[in-house]
């Protein structure tokens, strides 16, 4: 029966396959000729296998040996890519980074920082995907992302969740509307003009209608969409007023005027991570220049 073999006669087995001659293999593994050739003869001896025959004077594989060698051969070529892999992990944490993001935080909050984090990781390759709040929940929960950035609400006891950035809802008006001459836009003068909002489901639209159910304002809505960057354009082409989040606003700034909102409707933006994954080096540091930013 054979015995176990250990990393250095695989080691001299491939070299001497991959060189020809014991000779050759010595000087590739810094070694002695003699060496090797015990090593070899160790190998056999364990393995209980002839594995090289002498052909006038030099050493063949025999069918053994040749299929042996295929397997070693694969075997070190898992090693090699596992190298590489951990020398990206040592370099850079992971190499990807796949973010979730709401279309309006991709659009308005997240370019300057995937800039700055690529200055930083220039070999990084990052994944965003763009979904609503419900999607975005569902692929942290198959694990398809990394971290997800929304202004809705996820659910905390499937989530790690924190706040990295609080602000307030604005006001987009044309700039030839006659809310644009005002400084601010207070919430009861919205329900004489033609608006343009979010759908139902939206954290401020939800707290647009409580605020305007006390003031006893019902609001008309002429355009609904599910989409604050179709609300801007829109309101660009002067189709009517709208209510969105600063982040997207300020990204289209100058095609509209923007209006702070009073009283004033929090927005905040979650980022979600998983809580059964421990997050990567990336990771972490694409947090930290979030909550940063």
């Amino acid at each position: 029966m054979g015995r176990p073999l250990n990393f250095q006669q695989i080691q001299v087995f491939k070299t001497v396959m991959e060189t020809g001659t014991t000779t050759k293999a010595a000087i590739a593994l810094n070694t002695t000729q003699p060496s090797i050739s015990r090593k070899l003869a160790d190998l056999q001896q364990a393995a209980g296998l002839q594995l090289f025959e002498l052909h006038h004077g030099r050493l063949r594989p025999t069918r053994e040996g040749r299929h042996l060698y295929q397997s070693v051969r694969k075997h070190f070529e898992g090693l090699e890519k596992i190298e590489t892999v951990v020398g990206i992990l040592r370099k850079s944490g992971a190499g990807v980074l796949r973010i979730g993001s709401t279309p309006t935080l991709a659009t308005g909050l997240l370019p300057k920082v995937i800039d700055r984090f690529m200055q930083r990781f220039p070999g990084t390759f990052i994944n965003l995907q763009t979904e609503a709040t419900p999607q975005l929940e569902e692929h942290l929960r198959q694990e398809l992302v990394d971290i997800a950035l929304t202004t809705g609400t996820m659910d905390t006891a499937l989530f790690q969740c924190s706040t990295i950035t609080r602000s307030r809802a604005v006001c987009i008006v044309p700039h030839e509307h006659e809310l644009a001459r005002l400084p601010s836009v207070e919430l009861d003068m919205l329900q004489r003009f033609r608006l343009i909002l979010l759908n139902d489901s939206d954290n401020i639209v939800i707290r647009m209608r409580e605020l305007l159910a006390v003031g006893g304002y019902p609001e008309d809505v002429a355009v609904e969409t599910n989409s604050s960057i179709t609300i801007c354009a829109l309101v660009a082409a002067g189709v009517g007023i709208g209510v969105v989040n600063p982040y997207v606003a300020n990204t289209f700034a100058g095609q509209f005027a923007i209006k702070d909102l009073n009283p004033p409707i929090p927005v905040e933006v979650l980022l979600a991570q998983s809580i059964t994954m421990a997050p990567s080096m990336l990771t972490k540091a694409f947090s930290e220049m979030l909550g940063s930013s």
